[in-house]
């Protein structure tokens, strides 16, 4: 008896559902703050930075592409943290 699964597939699947989570959460984090401190701004942008570096540990093209979508995302919505 094998067990067969893509392996790639769930990759991705995970991938995007941890993307998705994360804008929630910042979304939870920072909506409704107009006026941010200098402490949140820092802890957005560290969040951010976190988040960006993960494209080094992603080689797949489109996984990156989500990413940057992501990320992009999050900026349009706060653009108070840029």
């Amino acid at each position: 008896m094998t067990l067969s699964y893509d392996y790639h597939k769930i990759l991705k699947s995970e991938f995007r559902r941890d993307l998705l989570w994360f804008e929630e959460e910042f979304d939870l984090l920072f909506n409704g703050k107009s006026i941010l401190t200098e402490q949140e701004k820092s802890l957005a942008n560290q969040i951010l930075n976190v988040l960006s570096e993960t494209i080094n540990a992603y080689p797949n093209e489109k996984l990156l592409t989500e990413l940057v979508y992501t990320l992009n995302n999050i900026e349009k919505k706060h653009p108070e943290i840029s």
